[in-house]
Order: C-alpha cells, then structure tokens, then sequence
C-alpha cells in the first residue's frame, strides 16, 4: 500500500506481489502440464526393450527421463514456495513503508500475505515415470519343423509405447505455456530493476534460475522427445527389413516363408523342415540385415558417456536444477513489516545450492600435467580421483582433505614463510622436503605405539600439569589423512567389503589406503549426515564446510549427524584446541586449489 504524503515510495511491493502472483500463476500451469503428461505416458515398463543394440540408448532415455522428472518437481516446488518468500518480502516493505509514512491519513495497514496458496507437484500427483528398459521376449522368432529358434539381438522395444511417449514428450515440449513461462520469468526479473533494495540481486538470480530451469526443461524435453519418435520411427523400419530379408534368410525354402509382427517382434515362419545348417544362416542373414538399418546406425550414434548426443541451443535440464532445489529449500521470511529481515536472503541460494549439487567424477585428459606438482602431490592427485569417483564424491573434496590434514607434515611445510597452499598455487615455488615422508612416518608409527599405551597428541592437563596421557578416549589421528580409530571403525563398518581384513593401524605410512578411508568417510559423512540436514543449515554454510568441519571434529557420523539436525554445533572458538568452523571455511578454500590441480591443470575434466 502506498503512503499518502508526497515522497515518491523507496521499494514498490507491488513489484514483489507481481511477481508471486506470476509464481503461483507458473505453478498451476506446469502441473496442468505434467498431468497431461502422466496420462500421455506408457503405463508399464520397457519401451525401449532389452536388446543389446538399445542398451546405450535405454540408459541415456532412462537418466534424462529421471532427469526431466525431478527438475519438473523441482521447478514446481521452486515456483510455490519462492511465491510465498516474494509475498513475504513485498509485505515487510510495503509494512516498513506504511509505518514510517507519518501522514494521518494513510490508511490502513497491509494486510498479511496469504501463503500456500500454490499448489506444488508431489510424488503422488507426479509419479515416476515407467523405466525404459524392460525384457518384452525374444525380437525374433524363427518356427519350422521340427522346430525353430530366436534371435535375442533383433530389437524388441514396444513400439507402441515409443510412438505414445514420443507423442506425450513432444506436446509437452512444444506446449506454447512453457515458452511464455520464460518470457514470464524474465519480465518479472527485469521489472526488479526498478527496485533498489539489499535482496534485489539475489531475487533477481532466483528468478534467472527460475528462468533456466523452464528453458532447461522444454529444451531437454525436446531432445528426449525426438530420441523417442528416432527410435520409434527406425523401430518399424528395422523390422520390415526383418520381414524382407526372411526368404534369403532361408533359400532353400523358396515359397515356404511368411512373417508377421506384433508390438514387440518378428515371427518367421517356415512351412518345411529347417535344420541347423538352416538356421545358421538365416542368423547371419539377419544380423547382417539389422546391422544396415537406420536403427542399429541410429543407435550406434545416438549417445556417449553423458547421455543423448543432441546439441543444445540454450540450458539443459541439469544446468539450475541444483538451484531449483535450493529454492525449494530457502528458509521461509519472517512476516514482521521489517525490510531489514528480507537480507536473510542474501547468499543463501547459492549457499544451499552446493548440498543440492551432485557429487562430481572426473575423467582423465593429460595426467602428464601434474608433473608441476612433483610425484608426491600428482600421486595424491590421482588417488583422490581415483577413490573419489568410485565412492561417488568430489575428488576435489577428497584432494582437500589431503592438503589440509596431512599435506603439510609430508611436504615439509610451512617453510620460508610460505604455506603448503600458497606454495601449491604457484607450482613453480613448491620444493618439497625429500625428507618430510620419513619423518612423517616415523610421527606415525609413534602414534600408534602410543596409542597403545594410552598416550595421545592432544595429552590432558590435571592441576594445571600437562600429561601426555588422553583420558576422553579422543586417541591419535594416523596416517597422511589424520583419521581416527573411531571413524575408520565406522567406516569399515558401513563399507565391510571395501575395508575387509584392515585395521587402524595399517594407515601408517599407506597414502593409498588413508586417502581410500577419506573418501569413503567423506562418503559416509555426505549420505548419512548432509543428506539429512535442515534448511537452516544448510543455508549457514556450503556443503564443503559442513564436511571439512565434519571431518576435523572427529570424523564420526554421530557429531555431523547432530549438527545437520541442528542438536549440535561445530565448535567456532580455539577453547578446546580445535577451531571446527574455522577448518570448514579453509577447506573451502582448499577445494579450489584441489580443483585447479586436477581441472585447471589440464589432467582431468
């Protein structure tokens, strides 16, 4: 509501109130959208077949159509629930603004925004959509007297399945709501140009992301859409050349051979006695027939590594879906009249983003590019890749923890002044201790005598008397990697067969096996505690954060566990020794540098 004196109003909420309304417009449309195409779609599983020509194919429909699934609920989620922080903050400025108008006459106050008032797609309303891959029988069938046989490689997907979702992807994709949605998106975006006010940026990037993410979807839609009607169009071609190549097949059968088809294959008849030799060449025959068709080329083709080869004129599907989920995941505002409690919104988006980023692999290009870094840091470099990927988290993270825990103490570093890091940053200037290994080995055989005896690092002070004696059963950290018995326990645990027949105690002086622990603790630390971590949370710190502080605080799943339900807290003060929050934030930093040795040196992508 406007004031009624005569100075022009700072912030109009009515930009912000126009922009919910379009939201919660948005939300309505794409799930009339995804209704339309539930009911489109096949209503059981393996369309594309099982045959070993699809198999590429099938896992790249499979990953986009999943893809597709969760970034249409994660759009519409997005679409609701930032209506209602846009409600919120249009409120809190039009109330800041009425309050401090000091005309008599200005009315009433606002009235509190309605919230909830879109919507979202569910599960419920938007179930998964049935997997692509299915065993419908053989593609092929040969029948004769005595008997017969089948070809498991003729291609058996269900062709009216193809030809329906083709049918159903290809009117969602063109359906002129999704291309309006984004000139929607960008209208209310701009219109925030007018606004000067702290959040602006940040509801701007939101809305950009918005923006994207419908981009993403019609265009990926579009892709997946066209695969379908490929497959489904060569499907029909592939098998009328079957059909056609039936009499060849069998030449001494001159007359004898007739064909059908169903949904799903061929059935060649011979009216005459078939023997092997018979049949040994009607398998060539039509091997060699379905290798020649545009299908079999089609699919040879159609996908790599990443999925569906289609080239992209704008986002793909993947590219703000981490931050459509964030947006779903914003701390809802606070309905005070206050302008002041809208900056809570500033920097949270791209901070609850990273929890919502997947977990990157990387793929090696030059690995002779690590050489700058010397053999000690290029054989942690590929040893966190190594284990990164195949516990499925950041190598980039796994690398990090490296440098930060026992980097130092290996390398002989701090020396001169300089940091391992700064060191490391300059490649050129890093002259590690040939001699730091063996000293550091020698640190960790001490330390598991130690332990042993009951003696730590950390000691204990008793009547003001330093003992080296640890009696809070915290113990030692060991190997390059700095873990505890505790947490390697806990993850030998979980993973028994990647850790079968290890002990603590062999992570002495074994960089292969410490930096394996690593990443599978941060695994452990990742899926068992992040996942479950609430919004405030998230919000307070990137995801990067959250695990170094995890795995300086001991490592143990418990503790990061309690923080993420918001029952504990990093430590954020040296009174015990160990500054938890501190060593999350340099574990940022340190990330960065682990992906300029492994990305931007050129060895990995």
């Amino acid at each position: 509501m406007a004031p009624n004196n005569t100075d022009a109003l700072k912030v109009d909420p009515h930009i912000y109130y126009d922009a919910a309304a379009t939201l919660i417009t948005l939300t309505g449309q794409i799930g009339t959208l995804a209704g339309a195409l539930t009911a489109g779609m096949p209503t059981y599983d393996g369309m594309g077949g099982n045959y070993t020509a699809a198999a590429g194919w099938n896992t790249a429909c499979t990953k986009l159509t999943n893809d597709l699934h969760d970034a249409i609920l994660a759009y519409s989620g997005a679409l609701a629930h930032f209506s209602d922080i846009l409600n919120i903050a249009g409120y809190n400025w039009d109330t800041a603004e009425y309050n401090a108008n000091i005309s008599p006459n200005k009315g009433t106050a606002p009235p509190q925004p309605a919230l909830n008032t879109a919507t979202p797609l569910a599960d419920n309303s938007f179930p998964a959509i049935h997997q692509t891959t299915g065993d419908n029988g053989t593609g092929l069938t040969m029948r004769g007297s005595p008997g017969g046989d089948t070809w498991d490689a003729a291609p058996n997907a269900r062709a009216g399945a193809l030809k329906s979702a083709a049918s159903a992807w290809n009117t969602f994709a063109n359906d002129v709501q999704l291309e309006m949605a984004s000139i929607e998106l960008g209208q209310a975006h701009d219109a925030f140009n007018a606004v000067k006010a702290p959040e602006v940026a940040d509801i701007q990037e939101a809305l950009a992301a918005l923006q994207g993410g419908v981009e993403g979807i019609k265009n990926s839609a579009g892709v997946l859409a066209d695969a379908l009607h490929s497959h489904s169009d060569n499907l029909g071609s592939c098998r009328q050349a079957l059909m056609n190549a039936a009499a060849s097949a069998f030449p001494k059968h001159q007359g004898q051979v007739t064909t059908s088809q169903d949904d799903t294959s061929v059935t060649v008849n011979v009216a005459g006695t078939i023997i092997s030799d018979d049949l040994s060449h009607a398998f060539d025959t039509f091997k060699n027939t379905a290798n020649g068709t545009d299908l079999f080329y089609y699919l040879s083709q159609a996908t790599d590594s990443k999925g569906f080869r289609a080239a992209l004129t704008g986002p793909d599907v993947l590219a703000n879906l981490p931050k459509l989920k964030a947006l779903k995941e914003l701390p809802i505002l606070v309905e005070s009249g206050n302008a002041d409690d809208n900056k809570k919104l500033i920097g949270e988006l791209d901070t609850i983003a990273t929890w919502e980023t997947p977990q990157a692999s990387l793929t090696a290009l030059d690995l002779s590019k690590l050489d700058q870094y010397g053999p000690l840091v290029k054989s942690w470099a590929m040893l966190a890749v190594k284990y990164g990927n195949e516990a499925h988290v950041d190598p980039a993270m796994v690398l990090a923890m490296v440098l930060q825990e026992g980097g130092s103490l290996h390398t002989g570093y701090p020396k001169d002044g300089v940091q391992l890091w700064q060191a490391l940053e300059n490649p050129e200037s890093f002259h590690p201790d040939p001699d730091a290994p063996g000293r550091a080995a020698l640190s960790d055989m001490a330390r598991v005598t130690g332990n042993a005896l009951g003696y730590s690092k950390h000691g204990d002070t008793i009547f003001g008397q330093q003992y080296p004696f640890q009696y809070d059963n915290v113990g030692n950290s060991l190997g390059l990697t700095n873990i505890k018995k505790d947490p390697f326990n806990d993850v030998k645990n979980a993973y028994k067969d990647q850790f079968a027949g290890k002990d603590w105690s062999d992570l002495a002086g074994n960089d292969d096996l410490d930096i394996k622990t690593t990443a599978y603790n941060l695994k452990l630390l990742n899926e068992g505690a992040a996942s479950q971590a609430n919004d405030e949370i998230k919000a307070s710190q990137p995801l990067d954060q959250f695990l170094g502080s995890g795995y300086n605080a001991g490592g143990t799943l418990q503790h990061s566990l309690e923080v993420a339900d918001g029952k504990a807290h990093f430590t954020d003060d040296t009174s015990n020794g160990n500054n938890e929050t501190a060593h999350g934030q340099a574990s940022v930093r340190l990330v960065a540098l682990a992906n300029q040795i492994l990305k931007g040196s050129g060895a990995y992508q």
